[in-house]
């Protein structure tokens, strides 16, 4: 019987030993928040995403951001703000407060921020799209007014 038990025990902790010591990796990144972010190239001049990839790095550096989606034509930008769980009780006053920052940082252009998911849904199909370079300029533009009547519409 006291075999037994020591082999039990011993089966007990050498568990609780390999569970409590697996380490997934999930804080080894450069973000400190942990933000999914796509940056796009900006290779072709009429696409240009220097603004989107712009108003990215600074918003992925937010506490109340956990994901950011942005696309920009000569005279929009639209961005669309993930916000974590936690911050959703806040989410209009965090909206607001990041909106104003924005319109601030990117005066040349009209922003449009948005934490709609189905926004943020629409943004990454345009990145994608932008990613590959299989969008003109022109269809573009008429996604991009496509997506800010959408989010006017849900507002």
């Amino acid at each position: 019987m006291s075999k037994l038990k020591k082999t039990i025990l011993t089966g007990i902790l050498l568990c609780l030993l390999i569970g409590c010591g697996t380490d997934t990796g999930q804080g080894t990144s450069d973000n400190p928040n942990n933000v999914e972010l796509t940056k796009i190239s900006t290779q072709r001049k009429d696409t240009d995403q220097q603004l989107a990839n712009k108003a990215k790095d600074i918003l992925k550096k937010k506490e109340s951001v956990s994901g950011v989606n942005a696309v920009n034509t000569s005279k929009k930008l639209v961005i669309a703000v993930d916000v974590p769980q936690h911050e959703r009780f806040k989410m209009a006053e965090t909206r607001k407060k990041l909106r104003k920052e924005m319109k601030k940082k990117f005066s040349q252009v009209d922003v449009e921020l948005s934490t709609d998911q189905k926004i943020i849904l629409e943004l990454e199909k345009l990145e994608e799209k932008l990613q590959k370079g299989s969008i003109k300029k022109k269809d573009l533009e008429k996604q991009v007014e496509d997506i800010i009547k959408l989010s006017k519409e849900q507002t």
